[in-house]
């Protein structure tokens, strides 16, 4: 593979004269595959359960450390779904400058939500010193109160490189303790559609429930993002879907990891399945594991493992009344119980499919979509399937399958080099051991943590 100022250049049989100045990489007995793509995460998110405001050091410097655990895990590519503005500005260019190792960023800015809409925390309820903060880093929530807000904070929220809206479907509110929330009117979403249209921009909704992918279906969303929890899809539904080419990003791995056990003495009967009881001997092995320095500051993850008692501490109905904010865990319970069957009926019915780790939220870090990798697996995703979904899928998904997503000449040099055959072992994705992204090689046994 021939590479030549950050393009593939051309691709050879055998190894062709180099030219002066050329640097060979022998990657005899190594397996080659496109940059990995993440197409839904939130950069300018740290994981933490609860706000710090004398941890915000800590904070900062893993917000840097969220794109450099991306490159070292393979992923060359980011779809954020909804940033602090400014702050995520900020990292873009000191990663095109070279001060920050990073993905290249795909990004919508702040969410298009209704005032109160998801995800429904108002950065005031949970510090006095958020607000003043945001006033530095921007506001990831766009919260507008009427159609002429509604406009104009579009236009400006667009206007600084957004190439898709992010939309928040749902009806209730994914907190514990909290039911139902604000939704657009029909003349929001029609404005909302209408702009995107006439801005060449893609549409891209937050859906946990039946009344948000009714509603996406009815205007022709271009991708749900995560999966429902309270329908078994019919048919029906899943081929009108199909026919108005709407994609998927179904996020499984977050299903698993706010799926709190933690929240019950015992679990209930009817989430005890052979494929919830596999997925939480998963999740307790992964987030009880000591290796995860490699994903996440130390203090970052041992507050968000304390922050699960609060489950049996106040109860679930009583947590947001106590200003305990945290998932609601039977809203992710029902998507495991439902998800993994109307995935596959979209997979049957051809709907691109894309992978992506909903990084940035309490619990789910940054370099962990080998998760949702191989959780896709273990719904019954071959492997080739498997790598598709994270590479030339999500390309679709993102509108940059003609740059990036597989191996072929004149696209971006974005290379992810593997030790072992990845269609007979997907767990060798967890630990590539070379990363080049537009021709720039990473060691990434050599990329270290000093950000």
């Amino acid at each position: 593979i021939a590479i030549r100022y950050g393009f593939i250049e051309a691709i050879y049989n055998q190894l062709p004269s180099p030219r002066e100045g050329d640097i060979i990489l022998d990657l005899k007995n190594q397996f080659v595959i496109p940059g990995l793509i993440d197409a839904h995460c939130h950069t300018t998110m740290p994981g933490e359960s609860v706000f710090n405001p004398w941890g915000v050091l800590t904070t900062m410097n893993q917000l840097k450390r969220n794109y450099v655990q991306q490159i070292r895990h393979g992923v060359t590519t980011i779809r954020d779904m909804g940033a602090m503005p400014k702050l995520l500005h900020d990292f873009i260019a000191q990663i095109e400058k070279g001060e920050l190792i990073g993905p290249r960023i795909v990004y919508c800015n702040s969410f298009t939500n209704i005032y109160r809409g998801h995800p429904s925390i108002d950065p005031s309820d949970i510090s006095i010193f958020l607000p003043l903060g945001m006033l530095l880093t921007g506001d990831m929530n766009l919260w507008f109160k009427d159609t002429k807000e509604l406009e104009a904070k579009m236009r400006e929220n667009s206007s600084r490189g957004a190439t898709f809206i992010k939309l928040t479907m749902d009806k209730i509110s994914l907190l514990a303790g909290k039911s139902e929330i604000p939704v657009y009117a029909d003349e929001h979403l029609n404005m909302i559609f209408d702009f995107a249209q006439k801005s060449n921009l893609a549409t891209a909704g937050h859906i946990h429930t039946k009344f948000g992918f009714d509603r996406a279906l009815q205007y022709g969303i271009g991708s749900m993002e995560h999966s429902i929890a309270d329908a078994v899809l019919t048919e029906k539904e899943v081929t009108a879907m199909a026919k108005k080419k709407i994609a998927i990003v179904p996020t499984m791995i977050i299903a698993q990891m706010l799926a709190a056990k933690e929240a019950y003495d015992e679990l209930p009967k009817k989430y005890r399945t052979d494929f919830i009881d596999r997925e939480m001997r998963i999740r307790h092995g992964y987030i009880n594991n000591s290796s995860l320095e490699d994903y996440t500051e130390t203090s970052i993850h041992e507050s968000n493992i304390a922050y699960l008692k609060n489950y049996q501490k106040s109860g679930l109905g009583n947590l947001h009344p106590k200003n305990k904010y945290t998932a609601n865990p039977e809203i992710y319970f029902n998507i495991l119980l439902v998800g993994p069957g109307n995935l596959m009926a979209m997979k049957d019915m051809g709907i691109v499919i894309g992978c992506g780790t909903d990084s940035g939220v309490p619990l789910s870090y940054h370099g962990t979509l080998w998760r949702e990798m191989e959780m896709l697996g273990r719904i019954g995703f071959s492997n080739s399937e498997i790598l598709q979904c994270a590479t030339i899928n999500n390309a679709k998904i993102i509108g940059m399958a003609d740059k990036i997503g597989s191996v072929e000449v004149g696209k971006y040099a974005d290379l992810t080099i593997l030790q072992e055959n990845p269609l007979e072992k997907i767990e060798t994705c967890r630990k590539p051991q070379t990363v080049i992204k537009n021709g720039e090689i990473y060691d990434v046994g050599k990329i270290v943590f000093t950000v």
